[in-house]
């Protein structure tokens, strides 16, 4: 398969995750994070290399606009506690278990870069508050 129809078939797959999201009442990010994991064991799978700027420009800032757009003032302002409390505590404790996993499965790897990871795999504030 070339390039383009990869893109097309992952663009095809992201929204029928989504649309599957919303009809099981999941907040999307988590179907596309399943969706990204199980794509990564795909034998035949391209290889590409993206830059960590455009990463973020093309797939963490949509998430959050996104997010932003769909919460409702209303209910955020009604319930600031429990969405402030599992902003905090998803995204600290699944960055912290990625930087003790990381670090136990690879010995070598510095504390430095294994927190580092566990904040890049740990999902958005917005992905967070939106669940």
């Amino acid at each position: 398969m070339t390039t383009f129809e990869w893109i097309i078939g992952l663009l095809l797959g992201a929204v029928a995750l989504s649309a599957l999201a919303r009809r099981v009442k999941v907040p999307y990010p988590t179907f596309l994070a399943i969706g990204g994991v199980l794509l990564a064991f795909v034998p035949s799978g391209p290889s590409w290399t993206l830059e960590p700027n455009l990463a973020l420009a093309l797939f963490v800032a949509p998430v959050l606009l996104d997010a932003a757009y769909d919460t409702s003032l209303r209910d955020l302002r009604d319930n600031w506690l429990p969405v402030s409390a599992l902003v905090v505590i998803a995204v600290g404790f699944s960055s912290a278990a990625v930087a003790l996993t990381a670090h136990w499965l690879v010995p070598d790897m510095p504390w430095a870069a294994a927190i580092a990871l566990g904040a890049i795999v740990a999902p958005p504030d917005a992905a967070a508050a939106t669940s």
